[in-house]
């Protein structure tokens, strides 16, 4: 019997590099800003297309799971560092105002506005044929918009906030969408980020995080609850993120939980 060496020979000799193992470089990260999560993971991958969505068994629609308060420390971070962001925003519901105290550049930030009204059969807007709000509802606008951001590069980061898009209407995007995203971003040098209502991309993420629950902390916290809206005001959110699955760096078991503080940037 023909020894292994033998085997491997003859099969080199027809297939060069057939049977040479390559290992994928670990891609760029950029920091979040965030220390308890970026010891772990060290950031968001570049050339990667990560996914940030609420914990398993939150409740449908569940609000405050800090997805925004983490991608506003990530784009401060970027903007910072000079590099443009992209943000297309399908439920219209970033707010400028309270970004900019939190460290954000806006004016190293391009914002797409998806227009909500478009989703109604009976409105049309005149516009131009450039004009990708024509007629699509909120989810085609942002998988368009990001489609072009992608293909045309220039930006260090480009985020799509799908987060307010009913859930169903994101189940119905096909895995052959969330798989070219994935193998476009390869060849990039930014970062796209998804932020979704549950862990639409799946396997194409090469990074998923899931968020639990942010719990509020208050000015006066010792005020009765009927007296809440009144006299007092939010003074932090604390969040909880769980690694889900990650390409760069397998965290312990024990230790694939970080949790941070997200203090209130009022405009």
């Amino acid at each position: 019997m023909a020894s292994l060496a033998v085997i491997r020979a003859q099969v080199e000799s027809r297939l060069p590099g057939a049977l040479t193992v390559y290992e994928r470089s670990a891609p760029e990260v950029f920091p979040t800003g965030i220390a308890a999560l970026d010891r772990q993971i060290g950031g968001i991958p570049r050339s990667t297309l990560t996914q940030i969505c609420p914990a398993a068994g939150l409740p449908s629609g569940a609000t405050s799971v800090g997805r925004t308060s983490l991608l506003v420390s990530l784009m401060a971070q970027l903007t910072r560092s000079e590099q443009f962001c992209a943000l297309v925003d399908a439920g219209d519901c970033f707010d400028p105002a309270s970004a900019e105290p939190a460290g954000v550049n806006l004016a190293r930030l391009l914002w797409v506005r998806c227009d909500p009204g478009t989703s109604a059969p009976h409105r049309r807007r005149r516009s131009g044929d450039g004009d990708i709000r024509r007629n699509l509802p909120p989810l085609e606008q942002a998988f368009k918009a990001a489609d072009i951001l992608v293909q045309n590069g220039g930006f260090g980061l480009i985020a799509v906030d799908l987060a307010g898009v009913e859930e169903k209407l994101v189940r119905k995007v096909p895995l052959t969408t969330w798989f070219r995203f994935a193998r476009v971003i390869e060849k990039m040098p930014a970062a796209l980020v998804f932020l979704l209502p549950f862990a639409a991309a799946q396997s194409c993420a090469g990074l998923t995080l899931h968020l639990a629950c942010a719990q509020p902390g208050w000015t006066n916290p010792e005020l009765s609850a009927e007296n809440l809206s009144h006299a007092q005001f939010l003074s932090e959110l604390r969040c909880e993120i769980e690694i889900g699955r990650s390409r760069l760096r397998k965290p312990a078991r024990s230790a694939n939980h970080a949790r941070f503080t997200a203090i209130p940037r009022w405009a």
